[in-house]
């Protein structure tokens, strides 16, 4: 797995103070602790956690501690909360290039589970739907959701691709590899 892929997804999920629903800040949060626990696992096995990464990990706190908590008079304004809801899309967008790039290069289907690649498309398409339905259509969101749902397609596509065509695996040996050992 490429470590950058999940320091982006973890830095993406900050929507903070924009009137939302509760549901999508609820979700972002838990969003969050997802990221951030699988950025802990894949740096922790690819023997990555070191300074740096520790560094990055205070920083990140200390500064969605303060977006998120900080009272109004010295917290982020408007304008700068609209920005990094903007920045967010981006960094989402950008998230999942390393993993795509790492699969093109290695021309394999990499070790990003096709069942998480699915799940992630499948829960994009929901939530553009509550989107629709719970936030009224907020273009932000479903600006977010749809770009995330193109590029989880584009790597569920191209890890079927790669495992079917390249790598000789069937769907069934594709989807069970994740619950299934080789030995």
């Amino acid at each position: 797995l490429a470590i950058s892929t999940w320091w982006l997804k973890l830095t993406s999920y900050i929507y903070i103070k924009n009137s939302f629903p509760l549901s999508a800040f609820s979700e972002s949060l838990v969003i969050t602790g997802e990221a951030a626990v699988i950025l802990g696992l894949v740096a922790f096995y690819q023997r990555r956690v070191d300074v740096q990464t520790f560094l990055l990990a205070v920083i990140y706190v200390a500064v969605t501690s303060w977006a998120l908590f900080a009272p109004t008079s010295v917290g982020p304004s408007d304008s700068a909360i609209a920005f990094a809801q903007e920045l967010s899309i981006a960094l989402n967008v950008a998230s999942l290039l390393p993993q795509l790039k790492q699969n093109f290069i290695r021309k394999s289907s990499g070790s990003y589970s096709s069942v998480t690649a699915s799940l992630a498309s499948a829960g994009c398409t929901i939530r553009l739907f509550t989107t629709f339905e719970l936030a009224n259509g907020d273009p932000l969101l479903l600006l977010n959701y749809g770009v995330a749902l193109a590029l989880n397609l584009s790597l569920l596509l191209q890890i079927i691709y790669y495992a079917t065509q390249k790598e000789g695996k069937t769907l069934s040996q594709l989807y069970l590899a994740d619950v299934k050992s080789d030995s």
